[in-house]
């Protein structure tokens, strides 16, 4: 029966990756590599606002990472003493989730949750893909129209499909206010 289960662990935000690095290397030093399976952060692609508008204007851009749950990592490994030490006294480690202190060992984490997790960073990441969730247009927001008939004219947003990419903008034709519906690579926000 394997008596390893995931734990998730607190640490600095922004050092997930290096505690791993640590702890994967403590692992060797120590010869315990039977209490360990498995070291994760549960990463998803992420663009600043300067990249994403790259990529909305067909520029190159990289795509970085960052974590779904930033200053949190997930171990598999078999909760004895020695392993429970180890983890706890690695560098940038602050905690356990589920342990109340005063040596009680923490609660681990089931398969269902893990499961779950795994499934919402897997939509995020294939959402990005798919460019459903890469639009910094928001309602309300004023843009201008840089191609297409009604190029050059400038209104507010006042609804978004972002499955669709298009954006229905309040824009002034024959001395009226027109709802118009324009794709996102035809806009650019007003400032």
């Amino acid at each position: 029966m394997d008596r390893k289960k995931w734990y998730m662990i607190t640490t600095i935000s922004g050092r997930e990756e290096k505690v791993i690095e640590s702890l994967k290397n403590r692992v060797i030093s120590e010869k315990v590599e039977d209490l360990f399976d498995d070291f994760k952060v549960m990463l998803v692609p992420h663009l600043t606002p300067r990249e994403l508008k790259k990529y909305l204007d067909g520029e190159d851009y990289k795509i970085k990472m960052k974590s779904l749950f930033p200053g949190y990592i997930f171990i598999k490994m078999e909760m004895t003493n020695e392993a429970w030490f180890m983890v706890r006294n690695t560098q940038y480690v602050t905690g356990l989730v589920g342990s109340s202190g005063q040596r009680s060992k923490p609660t681990p984490v089931s398969n269902l949750e893990m499961r779950k997790m795994e499934k919402q960073v897997q939509r995020i990441t294939d959402d990005f893909n798919s460019g459903k969730v890469m639009t910094p247009f928001e309602e309300g927001i004023l843009v201008e129209v840089i191609d297409g008939p009604t190029k050059g004219q400038v209104g507010p947003i006042i609804e978004i499909n972002n499955e669709r990419q298009v954006a229905v903008v309040e824009l002034i034709m024959f001395e009226r206010k027109t709802p118009t519906e324009i794709e996102y690579k035809n806009l650019k926000i007003k400032k």
